[in-house]
């Protein structure tokens, strides 16, 4: 419990320690004050007859004004402006209660006492008997709801037309919008103070949606590359295939405007990976790669694998044949079967195509799987002069850049979209893989073709 003493007790207990320089012997003499106050009044003893300082009172202040620091600061006044208006004694504390506001809403600018008697709030005559008698505030307060009522609906109206605005949460060229749309039908401060907008930002942003919209032809641009590249490009890639068009734009306004325009690249779910090992059928040639899929020249680098893709009346098996320089599809052969012939006329038709030197200088790399390991295989390796290397068993990893074209391939161009026949299936892989080679942009080759890449660096 908190005591009080006189001057006089505080000169007395003073000078008791003086005499007997022990704070235990004085405290137990005079029988007051404890240790701590004792110690405290020697660090600082009041000189009798000096008034001590008196601490500074906390100022409180209500509810209501509170609320209304934070609705003139979220319309755009200054912190100093706020506090001259509502009488504040530091600018300080609209700070605070802006960023209770954000965090709490109204509840965080309620002292403890005024939330428990807004909770008592129970019935409806209660409710009624809290409001105003004055008919001019409970006219205020109603033009006011009614403002946040128009402003929240049109809001809403918003989210419905553009799935990426989140209500709440509006840049000012969206709440602009809004605050533009209300104007004729409610005073143009009381939609910028229930909104949270500055009005010379509202202004601003007015003046810049009544100019022409100078990235219009570049709208339809993006629509364009969207429906070219069946719906697979992010922001990068159309940023690169813009500048090839000679649109010079920063990437930022490519997503700005791909939100705007609501093009999204599909990211569909993956399904079950086929594998063809059978077992160790024969000896297994070294992994010569060692997962480096690089190569300073064509024709120096291989990777080859099987992949199915499903449709309603069947499967097909795309064999692939990559040249580790560009990432080129080098031959591509399709089955409803998956059966040795097909990997065989892939090598085949890669070897017609690339004409390879037939002096060891290509490597060609697979995994385990059966199609590669039978007497076949080998012979036409053999022939042609080409060393063989495997992956180790049971590892992905190693023929991760083959693997890496077929997950690509399928999020691009094969899920998300019903497949009724193999034909269909078949037709579609063959129209992806001369898109691939000839028309998609690869980041990695500093945003050009395939194609492009080898006519700028191959002689």
């Amino acid at each position: 419990m908190n005591r009080s003493y006189t001057d006089q007790q505080r000169r007395r207990a003073i000078e008791v320690y003086k005499r007997t320089q022990s704070v235990t012997k004085t405290t137990r003499q005079l029988g007051y004050p404890g240790r701590w106050t004792l110690y405290k009044w020697l660090r600082e003893p009041t000189t009798p007859g000096r008034p001590r300082k008196q601490a500074k009172t906390l100022t409180r202040y209500p509810f209501e004004v509170k609320l209304r620091a934070v609705e003139l600061f979220n319309a755009g006044w200054s912190p100093a402006d706020i506090a001259q208006e509502c009488g504040l004694r530091s600018k300080m504390s609209v700070y605070s209660w802006a960023q209770r506001h954000r965090e709490e809403g109204q509840w965080g600018l309620m002292s403890k006492k005024e939330r428990e008697e807004r909770a008592r709030i129970p019935t409806r005559a209660a409710l009624e008997k809290s409001l105003p008698d004055d008919p001019s505030e409970l006219k205020e307060q109603m033009a006011k709801l009614l403002v946040e009522k128009a402003v929240l609906e049109k809001e809403l109206e918003l989210v419905k037309k553009d799935v990426s605005v989140i209500p709440g949460q509006l840049s000012n060229r969206q709440k602009t919008a809004v605050v533009d749309a209300l104007r004729p039908d409610f005073p143009l401060p009381m939609l910028l103070a229930s909104i949270g907008l500055a009005q010379s930002s509202f202004y601003y942003h007015l003046q810049q949606r009544s100019r022409p919209d100078k990235h219009e032809h570049i709208r339809d641009m993006l629509h364009a590359i969207d429906a070219q590249s069946d719906n697979t490009y992010g922001y990068r890639r159309m940023w690169w295939e813009l500048r090839h068009r000679g649109i010079i734009i920063s990437e930022k306004v490519v997503r700005r405007l791909m939100r705007e325009e609501q093009i999204v690249p599909r990211f569909p779910k993956r399904k079950w990976r086929y594998s063809s090992y059978q077992g160790e059928i024969s000896p297994a040639p070294d992994n010569l790669v060692n997962r480096n899929f690089h190569a300073d020249s064509p024709n120096k680098l291989w990777l080859t694998d099987i992949s199915v893709f499903a449709a309603h009346d069947g499967r097909v098996y795309l064999s692939a044949i990559i040249d580790c320089f560009d990432g080129k599809v080098v031959a591509a052969k399709t089955s409803v079967h998956p059966t040795m012939e097909l990997a065989q006329e892939t090598l085949l038709a890669a070897i017609e195509a690339e004409q390879p030197k037939a002096d060891g200088s290509l490597v060609l790399h697979s995994d385990r799987g059966a199609h590669y390991r039978g007497s076949t295989w080998r012979s036409l390796t053999a022939k042609y002069g080409i060393v063989s290397s495997m992956s180790k068993k049971g590892c992905s990893p190693d023929n991760a850049a083959c693997e890496g074209f077929f997950g690509r391939m399928k999020n691009e161009m094969y899920y998300g979209k019903v497949w009724q026949t193999t034909k269909e299936l078949e037709e579609a892989i063959a129209r992806y893989i001369e898109f691939y080679n000839n028309h998609r942009i690869k980041t990695s080759l500093g945003g050009v073709s395939i194609t492009a890449y080898r006519t700028l660096h191959v002689a």
